[in-house]
């Protein structure tokens, strides 16, 4: 019945599509949350009893039952005084735990306006306890951010994210990453997640390189034990951040870094404790490693790179994410193909060829066009490439056919002008050989 509850918001919308699967989790961890602390014994019998009604009001459903009774255990706490400052600190800290506790009720509601509410009462709660425990008040604060920013991630726009930027700036300027560790840590861990997330809204690449920045401050004095759940986010993103920074802007450094982040990660972390991060992780540090050996022709950072895509890619259901085994197998067929330039035999080319003819089972041009174009001059270059070892004219002029095809392809898609100018380079490069070996 909470769960209906929580979603009937979102169905009432115009025009509403069913509640995403990510949405759903969301939804639930925040329910079991706030289920969690409502279990925690706070305050005498009266404000325990309250609490307790609203739990159970929470469980079936009945959210303005719920926040009633959190309302009367806030007024029994506050017991009359029209100065709250003037209270004794333990009981400003329980007002503020209780309305911390009322903001997470509001972010149940599956409305933008129910997230402002909660995000407004967590300002409160950081407000009312203060100096009472500066800790929980800067929890507070820093939840308040988060729920900004799912007003954007849940709802769209870049309204919740922009507010949430802004609100994590003030945070962290008083913080300290010594003294506060933790805390700084969090802020930083946060204030990463939304640019990233704002960036790929926007597109502004600006925002990634500004997140991996506080992604490295955040983790600059933060140790694993201190926090091991925060550390490893921070590990996670800075990891992600500077793969595909690396890549795009062609700095070796950065993925170097990235690939020493990720073996810290992956050196203190059971697959089994998390084994879809871990496998993200483990695709991450092997795209990194992939791009540097391609770069620089080594081999053995090419076969750890295999070998580390080609763990991801046996765990995956196909048949449940036909999309990301597809891609595995195109980066699989890509680093096979940098290899075999280096190995006499030409058997790991003619793998290389069948991993892309892999991938294209999936990546069909009618449901991906691009990738499909992308994938199909990946493999005309392997073909190429293995022509030129065996002096094969008619594999020449079938490669080269080909990637003129998927040059064709990408210039007709949606949004392809930039696949396309890709393309078109590497189609100069490749008629010029396949010419030249057919002329031969």
């Amino acid at each position: 019945m909470a769960l209906a509850a929580m979603i009937a918001d979102w169905l009432r919308r115009p025009g509403s599509s069913p509640p995403s699967e990510n949405l759903l989790d969301r939804k639930a961890a925040d329910f079991a949350a706030l289920v969690k602390r409502l279990a925690t014994p706070l305050g005498d019998a009266e404000i325990r009893r309250l609490r307790s009604e609203a739990a159970g009001a929470i469980a079936t459903g009945r959210f303005a039952e719920a926040d009633k009774s959190l309302a009367e255990a806030e007024l029994h706490a506050i017991g009359g005084s029209t100065d709250l400052s003037a209270l004794p600190l333990e009981r400003r800290l329980l007002i503020g735990e209780n309305r911390a506790d009322r903001a997470a009720l509001s972010f149940l509601r599956t409305t933008a306006e129910a997230y402002r509410e909660a995000a407004a009462r967590y300002g409160e709660a950081s407000a009312l306890i203060g100096l009472a425990a500066i800790d929980r008040s800067r929890d507070a604060a820093l939840d308040q951010a988060k729920a900004m920013a799912r007003i954007s991630e849940d709802f769209g726009g870049r309204e919740g994210y922009d507010a949430a930027i802004a609100t994590l700036r003030r945070l962290l300027e008083g913080l300290d990453s010594l003294s506060d560790t933790v805390a700084f840590a969090g802020a930083q861990e946060a204030l990463a997640t939304a640019l990233d997330r704002l960036a790929g809204l926007s597109g502004d690449s600006k925002l990634l390189n500004e997140a991996l920045v506080h992604c490295r401050a955040g983790l600059e004095d933060l140790r694993h034990d201190e926090a091991p759940a925060l550390w490893r986010a921070l590990k996670l993103r800075f990891g992600r951040l500077a793969v595909n920074l690396g890549i795009s802007q062609k700095d070796d450094n950065l993925l170097e870094e990235a690939v020493a982040t990720y073996a810290t990660a992956l050196a203190v972390w059971k697959r089994s404790d998390d084994e879809a991060r871990w496998l993200e992780a483990e695709h991450m540090i092997s795209r990194a490693r992939a791009t540097l050996g391609g770069r620089r022709s080594d081999l053995a950072l090419l076969e750890r790179a295999f070998n580390g895509l080609n763990r991801v890619s046996q765990a995956i259901d196909r048949s449940r994410d036909p999309m990301r085994w597809a891609e595995l197998q195109n980066q699989m067929g890509g680093v096979l193909a940098s290899m075999g330039e280096r190995y006499s035999e030409p058997v790991v080319i003619e793998e290389a060829i069948a991993a892309f003819a892999a991938a294209l089972e999936e990546y069909r041009q009618e449901r991906a066009p691009l990738l499909w174009a992308q994938t199909r001059a990946n493999q005309a270059e392997a073909m190429l490439q293995l022509a030129r070892r065996n002096k094969d004219k008619p594999l020449a002029q079938q490669a080269l056919a080909q990637l003129m095809a998927a040059t064709e392809a990408a210039r007709q898609a949606a949004n392809g002008t930039v696949v396309a100018a890709d393309l078109q380079k590497r189609l100069g490069a490749a008629g010029a050989l396949a010419t030249k070996l057919i002329a031969g």
